[in-house]
């Protein structure tokens, strides 16, 4: 269901509260809902960003590619 630029912000924020705007793939499961096995594909064409040694995903991203 596509979603505009403030509702993704919207989102973000609300999200970002708990977890932060960089999530890894666990985390990204337990917003989603999803096994981390489905969170991998879902982030798999995701540009990754190296913080702390982990791959990182930026939540916007994820986000919009979810809602697009």
């Amino acid at each position: 269901m596509k979603k505009t630029t403030n509702e993704l912000k919207s989102i973000a924020t609300e999200i970002s509260g708990q977890f932060g705007y960089f999530l890894n793939v666990t985390e990204v499961g337990k917003v989603f809902g999803i096994s981390r096995e489905s969170a991998r594909k879902l982030v798999a064409d995701i540009p990754t960003a190296e913080l702390t040694g982990s791959k990182k995903y930026y939540l916007y991203d994820i986000l919009k590619k979810v809602y697009k």
